[in-house]
This record gives C-alpha cells, structure tokens and sequence, in this order.
C-alpha cells in the first residue's frame, strides 16, 4: 500500500502472509517494510520505519530502520540502515519504473 500525504510526505506498507500448505509447515507473517519518507528535494528522501517477522508460535520480532532513497534517470536507489541483535546492516534496492506514454 501506497499513500501520499501531499507532495514531500510519502508512505509505504508492504506486508505478506506464507500460508502452511501440509502439517509440517508453519504460517509466517512478513512485514517487508512500512516507511515513512519525507522529499528533502526531488531526487532525495529521507525517512523512517520498522520490518518484522513472526514464524508460528514464536514471539514477533521487529526492528527499526533508517532508510535514504537518492532517484535518477538510471532508477531509484534506497539504502536502509537497520539494528540487528548484535549489531547492525545495510541493504541497497534498486528500482527501474519505466512509465510509457500513449
């Protein structure tokens, strides 16, 4: 889900369920990301969020995120930095929209 609260302030929610198809297998719940991004400049933004995770009965882990997204002609690149248990990471995305005009 996208939502735009105007034209600086963004969010973003992508959430999805694993379904067990046997006995052996477990639901699972993936919040992927819900973000909230504020445009410092057209091609710059800056924001915040939390990913989570819960595999059957255990407990729902979360954590929070920083995230950056710079946009070019070649795409839309996104840095996250996120706490981890024991330390920290960084992931980089890349997205190409290519939009045609009729």
């Amino acid at each position: 889900m996208d939502c735009r609260f105007g034209s600086k302030l963004t969010s973003e929610v992508v959430y999805f369920p694993y379904l067990p198809l046997n006995r052996s297998a477990r639901i699972q719940h993936v919040l992927e990301r819900a973000k909230v991004e504020y445009a410092l400049r057209q091609a710059w933004k800056i924001g915040g969020g939390y990913a989570g995770y819960k595999y059957g009965d255990y407990q729902w882990q979360n954590r929070p995120l920083l995230t950056t997204t710079v946009s070019t002609r070649a795409g839309s690149f996104e840095f996250w930095l996120q706490k981890m248990p024991g330390g920290g990471q960084i992931q980089m995305r890349y997205q190409l929209l290519h939009l045609s005009r009729r």
